[in-house]
Formats: C-alpha cells, structure tokens, sequence
C-alpha cells in the first residue's frame, strides 16, 4: 500500500535560489555603498612630502645658466687687399694698441702708388712754374706802381712851377688854366692806374693763395696715397686677447676682411639665454646674483635682445663691484634672476605633484583627522625654482603632499599611516 508524501514548503524547495538573490543582492547594496563613498588610497607618511603652507616673503626669480664672455670684442679687418707674407702674432696673445698682427704685400698697390708719386711731382712742378710766374709779374706790377708814382711826382713839381711863373707875370692865366687841365686830366689818370695796379696785385696775390691751396690738397692726398701702404702692415686696434687669427703664409686678404678678434679683458659679462615667455618681463636694470666658492657676486641685467630664436632670448649681464676669482672666458655660471622685489604671499614649496595637477588641485590633509587627505582645488599664481604663490584654495597653516601624484590614480583621498 502506497505512503502519500507530504509537501514541503516554497521556500525549502527553492532555498539553493533564495541564497543566490540574496548573495547578490548583498552584491549590490556593497557596491553601491562603495561607489556612494569617495574612493581612497592607504599611503605612508614616510613616503610622501609634506608641506606646510605659509605666509612669508615671496621673490620672484629665475634659476638660469650663464656664459661668461669679455666685456667687449673689437673686430680686426684689413684694411688694404693683400697676401700674407708675414704672420707676427699669435692666437692668444695678448696685444697693445698698435702692436703688428700681420704684415701683407700687394705689387699691384706698389705699382700703383710709383705712379701716384710720379703724377704728384709733375703737378708740383706745374705748381711752381706759376707760383715763379706770379711772382715775376708781382714784380712788374711794383715796377709799373713806383713809374707811376714818379710820373705823378713830376707832374705836381711841373705844375707848381707853372703857378710860381703865373704869379710872377712870366705865364699868362690862360697858359696857367691849360696847365692845371692838363695837370688834373694827368692825376685822375696816374689816380686811375694806380687803381688797376692795386687791383692786378690783389688778383695775383689771390692767385698765388690759391695755387698754394692747390698745392697743399694735392700733398694730403698724396699722402693718403701713400698711407695705404702703411695698411698692409695689419695692426692691432686696440688692448686685448688675440683670437681667431684665421691667416697662412700666402693666403689672399680682401680689403675689410675679418682676419681676427680682440678680446677685451678689462672685465666681463655673462650671457644667458631666457623662455620666450618672459619677453615682456624682463628690462634692463633688473638685479642678479651668482654664488662662487661660497660668496655671492652681484649683477645687473645690461641689454636684451628680444629676437627669439627656437623658443628663447638672449640677455647680458654685467658685475657689479668684485669679481669672481679665476673668472675666465667660457665659464658656466649658475645666475638668480630677480624679477622684482620681496612681496607678502602665500607660499608653497615646489613639488612633483604639480606634473601630474597642473597646479588645479592637491591633496591636502585633514586639520582634526591627521590620517586623511582630501583633494581640494586650488590657484596658483607667480613661482620661482623654490616656491608657488598660492591666490585661492589653502589657507595659512594648512598641510598638503606635494610629492608626485601618479602613483595615486584617480583617488579621491589619501589615508596616510
């Protein structure tokens, strides 16, 4: 005889599905309490940098590399075209004005200044045919002044003697009337000569002046003429180090080619190269320094070249009272910038952190809670190789990490051992 079984209950026979749901529902509820929750990374302390923002000075500098270069260069050219023919200096040495560097030839120059010398003594020749010329009619013209004279002399003897016959009886008044006309026609005449005489003397003293002018041109030039010559002996322009004396025995010159360099050593200047970015920052007068052996050395920023050339400027800077010791041409200097003077900001140390942020944004750890770093945004503004000035976000006091952020991910916060 057959047993009747008894029904078991829904949830019995479907118990393997009911902890299914609620394994997932389970699930669920912890990834939504997860998502809900700001996402966080477990971090050392020991491991990340921490810094405290502060309210101090802030300056405004740029950390760059600086060339050391003389105070000045003077060009040497050649003045006259030429071959080497003598090399007397050498590269390095150091050179007074008017000390040779080279001396040249050019056949072509010394031909050419013979017959510069030939014409010269043909026109001084010709110059002094008319200077004895001049002189020789000077010579007539006070002849012809002194017979003149004379004529004039006899003629007022002549007259007075008429005019005592006159008043004696012995020569009528009419003889006496013809007399003076023909003793005044006479004066205005000798009068009239005498004048041209004056003028015919002033015109040949005029003439001698100007041949004599003539002379002293044709001298000057000539000695011009002869003073290239002269520049085939290449000297030195000035005081300095000789350098880059590109010159061999029977190499050709050309007049105003570059045949070396002077460097003045007086003192120096540094050159440095800045980012485009500054442009429109940096003026002269602007302040600098450099460290060297432990001691600071002033500077000041003397001239700007704004041309830009792949993305940067160029700049010179000049010593202001000493001199770094052992300072040489070439050497590499490390220059602090100012760009302004010490303001009052809110500061934070320079950190890695900003690669990754961009300034926007940085972890900053909880006031009361010491094991919590929360991500706050933030500005900043001005910076320099030490510090960023920050403008909004963190206040006085405040703690954040600035060391690098990539480790970290997209986590909202940080909790620190």
């Amino acid at each position: 005889m057959d047993i009747k079984l008894k029904k078991r209950p829904w949830y019995v026979r479907y118990r393997g599905y009911l902890a299914a749901a609620v394994c997932v529902l389970a699930l669920m509820v912890y990834a939504a309490v997860q998502l809900a929750a700001p996402s966080h990374r477990q971090v050392s302390v020991e491991e990340e940098q921490v810094a405290v923002v502060k309210k101090q000075d802030f300056l405004e500098f740029l950390d760059v590399d600086g060339t050391v270069q003389p105070i000045s260069v003077i060009r040497v050219n050649a003045q006259e075209s030429g071959m080497v023919k003598r090399i007397v200096a050498e590269d390095g040495q150091q050179m007074k004005e008017g000390d040779t560097l080279l001396v040249l030839s050019n056949a072509n120059l010394e031909a050419e200044m013979q017959e510069q010398q030939m014409k010269y003594e043909q026109q001084c020749l010709g110059f002094r045919r008319q200077l004895l010329e001049m002189e020789q009619k000077g010579i007539t013209l006070r002849q012809q002044a002194l017979q003149t004279r004379y004529e004039m002399q006899r003629l007022e003897k002549s007259f007075a003697l008429e005019e005592d016959e006159a008043r004696m009886g012995v020569k009528s008044k009419a003889q006496l009337e013809v007399a003076r006309d023909e003793y005044e026609f006479q004066r205005q005449k000798t009068a009239l000569a005498m004048e041209s005489l004056r003028h015919d003397s002033l015109l040949n003293v005029m003439q001698h002046q100007l041949v004599e002018q003539q002379m002293e041109g044709e001298r000057k030039q000539m000695e011009r003429h002869r003073s290239r010559l002269s520049h085939l002996v290449v000297l030195s322009p000035g005081a300095g180090q000789l350098g880059g004396l590109n010159a061999t025995i029977g190499q050709q010159i050309s007049s105003g080619g570059t045949v070396g360099e002077l460097s003045v050593l007086t003192s120096y200047k540094v050159s440095a190269r800045l980012n485009e970015y500054y442009v429109d920052r940096i003026t002269t007068g602007l302040k600098a320094s450099t460290t060297h052996r432990g001691k600071r050395y002033d500077l000041r920023l003397n001239r700007v070249l704004p041309q830009v050339q792949d993305h940067a400027f160029s700049v010179e800077l000049i010593f202001q009272g000493e001199l770094p010791p052992d300072i040489r041409v070439g050497k590499s200097l490390r220059l602090k910038l100012e760009l302004g003077l010490p303001e009052q900001a809110l500061v934070i140390p320079r950190g890695n952190f900003f690669q990754h942020t961009g300034g926007q944004w940085v972890f900053r750890i909880d006031q009361k809670d010491k094991s919590r770093a929360t991500k706050v945004p933030i500005t900043l503004g001005r910076q320099n190789p030490l510090q960023y000035e920050v403008l909004d976000g963190l206040q006085e006091g405040d703690c954040v990490v600035i060391s690098g952020y990539d480790q970290f991910g997209e986590v909202e916060e940080l909790r620190i051992d």
